[in-house]
């Protein structure tokens, strides 16, 4: 959009101030989609994360304490609300986050003004919740729910990690939660899963690197199916690392106790951590190999290679992108699309130690906290959920006809614009 009339005259640092004074994300991504001028004065709010408010102990029955969720704008450290909730218990919990909607697990106290159960929530443009069924899982929050993007009351679709081996799926008019074994080992659990939302189907890895594929129906009535990435490979024998993973890391998938699953570029990718102390072992031509705490390895799929051993390769970087992972859908973008981003980068949260937002460089293979998260975090915001990011698409995609297009927070804030005139 092109600068106009006295709008685009007003200086940079004015319009800084303008910013600093916008209290809601949403007018703050309509203020970016006035012109050029205030877009480029005004930096995307990306990265942000998902921060929920307690109250501090003891605090009085006249403190307004209930908890609020809020994104935090790390660039600059800019805190904006998104929902309250009508809780008087500190057990609420963010469960999933993806296109600017959030998964709220609500389900643990009857002193809320929601029924128990979980929601799907955004509070832009205007604000939409859509209550999902509760799901029981022994008084314990869900590790993690993704779901369709563009929910609506008649028309979504979740799933959640419920168990140590099993899924939960819900679909719109479904009177219960459906509760789908999975096929792994008895030593296995689910860690991580993600909705490729480009063929309609949900990825999930198991503690031991074992990836199934869950096929969402297209009709109503038909039931999902469940099955591992390589069935007919497998014909029914057990997952072994070793049949998969080339040395060292068929090795390294038994240590690597936190796995995430992420696209990037129509491709399959696993991120390993070693969340314990420092391990090393002994390598097939006689080396060693060392895996210090909070190293990591992005592994790429390679299903031409899936009838041969190892069709999972080990990459030195991810051509420049970074993805940031957690229980938020994974986002990958190029580093000139978010203010402080650093290039073939994996950001997490570190949940053993306060859930601190990290960067992992894969150049220089360390771990260390996010730059702008200690300044920027106060102590009544702990502690962080996930990322938090309100277009999940932010690098190069393709049309129907086969052009490549570019997706960015700035064609979402149109998009906000537009839904805001029309609701007025």
């Amino acid at each position: 959009m092109a600068p106009f009339g006295p709008l685009a005259d007003i200086p940079p640092e004015i319009l800084a101030l303008i910013g600093d004074g916008l209290d809601l994300l949403e007018f703050y991504c309509r203020a970016r989609s006035v012109c050029t001028a205030w877009r480029a004065a005004l930096p995307p709010p990306i990265p942000s994360l998902v921060t929920v408010t307690v109250p501090p102990p003891g605090a009085s029955p006249l403190y307004r304490h209930f908890p609020e969720v809020f994104a935090l704008f790390l660039p600059a450290d800019r805190l904006f609300p998104l929902t309250t909730f009508r809780r008087r218990h500190r057990s609420l919990c963010v469960v999933g986050s993806s296109n600017g909607w959030l998964a709220v697990d609500a389900g643990r106290s009857s002193s809320c003004s929601l029924a128990p159960g979980i929601y799907l929530v955004s509070h832009l443009s205007g604000g939409k919740e859509i209550p999902l069924l509760p799901l029981r899982n022994d008084n314990k929050p869900v590790p993690k729910i993704v779901f369709a993007p563009n929910p609506k009351p008649d028309d979504y679709v979740a799933i959640a990690i419920c168990d140590l081996r099993r899924l939960a799926y819900v679909k719109t008019r479904d009177m219960k939660w459906m509760i789908l074994d999975i096929a792994i080992g008895e030593r296995d659990k689910l860690v991580d899963l993600a909705y490729d939302t480009d063929d309609g189907k949900v990825y999930c890895v198991t503690l031991l690197g074992d990836v199934h594929v869950l096929h969402i129906p297209q009709r109503q009535r038909r039931r999902p199916v469940v099955e591992p990435l390589m069935m007919a490979e497998r014909a029914g024998h057990p997952f072994d690392p070793a049949a998969v993973y080339a040395p060292p890391y068929d090795t390294a998938s038994k240590f690597t106790s936190v796995k995430n699953v992420f696209f990037l570029g129509g491709n399959l990718y696993q991120v390993w951590r070693n969340a314990a102390g420092a391990r090393s072992w002994l390598t097939p031509d006689g080396g060693r190999f060392v895996m210090l705490r909070d190293d990591m390895f992005v592994l790429k799929y390679n299903p031409e290679r899936r009838r041969r051993p190892c069709c999972w390769d080990a990459v030195p970087d991810l051509g420049g992108y970074s993805v940031f992972v957690g229980k938020n859908h994974p986002v990958v973008l190029l580093p000139r699309d978010a203010p402080g981003v650093t290039a073939n980068s994996v950001y997490w949260i570190n949940e053993q130690s306060r859930n601190e937002p990290m960067v992992f460089d894969m150049v220089t293979r360390t771990s260390t906290p996010h730059p702008s998260a200690a300044k920027a975090l106060p102590p009544s915001c702990m502690p962080v959920c996930c990322w938090y990011f309100l277009d999940d698409k932010i690098t190069e995609v393709q049309d129907n006809n086969g052009r490549k297009r570019r997706l960015s927070l700035d064609h979402y804030c149109e998009q906000v614009n537009k839904s805001s005139r029309k609701a007025h």
